[in-house]
């Protein structure tokens, strides 16, 4: 059954039954999986299309001018809170945590214009690029710059939103850029260009996670949720072996979740680990996807510890071999065909799985906070040169984000107004000249949701306005 037929006839379930298009699977704990003994090394071709496809371009066609000038200005509303999103605890923050502040900002920029297309009901945006010689139609995100980023950079921080938002099941491995204007945007799935029925999948989606989390909720441990999870996605989840490595659009979706969840519920490598990833971050248990040249899978942290889970290759051996294992364990089971060996693009940014797994470590306190306000106070100094300005001068805090610069007429800092930087010094103008004012400074980092975590307050200095 081709993807179009498979769409409408979901479409019409959906609208005159309120049903998805087949009845989900209600895993419940305990429940004796089926198993069905496959050797590990001859179940499949591996599929290859984990790589991401980047499309670079002298400028994107289309609606690109009005864009280019708009989108920078328009990427952050003050009308918008990426932490008000119902969808909001779906992702992790794990790898934005390693990112610099100009690289989480192209992330939050990304995140915002998907997170607005789950929750609303704008149709795409399109373009059109050349493949093989020959102008295609594509649907994207609205464009997002990367000013003052390489683009490996861009790269970077692509590969990290995309593995750690699999939410955003509308969005393909594919990244269209141009070097010249420093913009780039994500390659959508054309099922879901109309706003009205991507709203209709989107709750048809939330309906079927909503209900296995009522089921994982009932589980009593970390490690019992985890188990669980991996159990619905095994046996919710069949692998599709007739998937082909020739269609740059991946009309199938095999590289979203929404593969795993609705339709067929048919997928590869890419929707196991993306749908694993979602239902552990939803139950607060932190989870990345990582990829090798061929292959997707898992990296969950319980306790104070990773672990490596393939759901993949345990479904298709019907086992649990590939659940909670270390780096080295992983390694010594995938001798033949090498799958797990991670691609460079992960060096320095997936997390290491070194200590064997325990049951009372794994249910254990995890403390850990990947992202966290700054623990140290901004030692600085005021500097009154010119007419009406203050220079701010500080060092800058390692891991910070920016600074927040407040100052007053008066000591309690009443009515204090505040100026914020991402760089040092600052320097604050149109002052009162020969009026003395009081200022202070505290650093905050982002979050992934957009958040600005501040630190404590320096203590005040005043000075005598030039």
């Amino acid at each position: 059954m081709n993807t179009k037929k498979l769409i409408a006839g979901f479409m019409f379930l959906l609208t005159f039954t309120g049903t998805i298009l087949k009845i989900p699977f209600k895993a419940q704990a305990g429940m004796p999986r089926q198993i069905l003994r496959v050797d590990t090394d001859t179940r499949w071709q591996p599929y290859t299309g984990v790589q991401t496809d980047y499309c670079q371009v002298e400028s994107i066609a289309g609606a690109t001018a009005r864009l280019q000038k708009s989108a920078i200005k328009s990427a952050k509303p003050d009308d918008y809170r990426l932490s008000e999103s119902v969808w909001a605890g779906s992702g992790n923050d794990y790898y934005f945590s390693q990112l610099d502040t100009r690289e989480k900002n192209l992330y939050l920029n990304l995140k915002q214009a998907a997170d607005r297309y789950l929750t609303g009901t704008d149709n795409f945006q399109m373009t059109k690029v050349t493949r093989n010689n020959t102008e295609v139609q594509t649907y994207i995100l609205p464009m997002a710059s990367y000013q003052g980023l390489s683009t490996e950079q861009m790269k970077k921080v692509f590969q990290c939103f995309l593995f750690e938002n699999p939410q955003y099941y509308f969005m393909r491995n594919a990244v269209i850029y141009s070097e010249k204007s420093e913009t780039m945007t994500i390659g959508l799935y054309e099922a879901f260009a109309n706003g009205s029925e991507r709203a209709a999948y989107t709750a048809a989606f939330a309906k079927q996670l909503d209900e296995w989390e009522q089921q994982i909720e009932l589980a009593q441990t970390v490690v019992e949720k985890e188990t669980l999870i991996h159990q619905i996605v095994c046996d919710h989840v069949a692998y599709n072996n007739d998937i082909t490595d020739d269609d740059p659009d991946d009309k199938v979706m095999s590289q979203s979740c929404i593969s795993a969840v609705l339709f067929e519920r048919s997928t590869v490598c890419m929707g196991y680990a993306q749908l694993f990833s979602l239902l552990c971050n939803r139950a607060g248990i932190p989870c990345v996807t990582v990829t090798s040249a061929s292959h997707a899978w898992n990296k969950v942290r319980m306790g104070d510890a990773w672990y490596n889970v393939d759901c993949t290759w345990d479904d298709s051996r019907g086992d649990e071999t590939f659940l909670n294992v270390t780096d080295r364990q992983l390694q010594a089971e995938d001798t033949k065909l090498a799958e797990h060996t991670l691609s460079p693009e992960w060096d320095g940014i997936a997390p290491a799985c070194i200590l064997p797994f325990s049951l009372e470590a794994a249910n254990g306190a995890d403390v850990e906070a990947y992202v966290s306000a700054p623990d140290k106070t901004v030692a600085f100094t005021l500097k009154s040169r010119e007419k009406g300005k203050v220079s701010v001068e500080f060092e800058p805090l390692a891991g910070c984000d920016g600074y927040l610069v407040q100052y007053a007429l008066n000591t309690s800092m009443d009515d204090a107004k505040k100026k914020e930087t991402e760089t040092a010094p600052y320097v604050l103008t149109d002052l009162k000249s020969g009026k003395t004012y009081y200022i202070r400074v505290r650093a905050y980092t982002l979050d992934s949701a957009g958040n600005k975590l501040a630190g404590v307050f320096s203590k005040k200095q005043k000075i005598i306005v030039k």
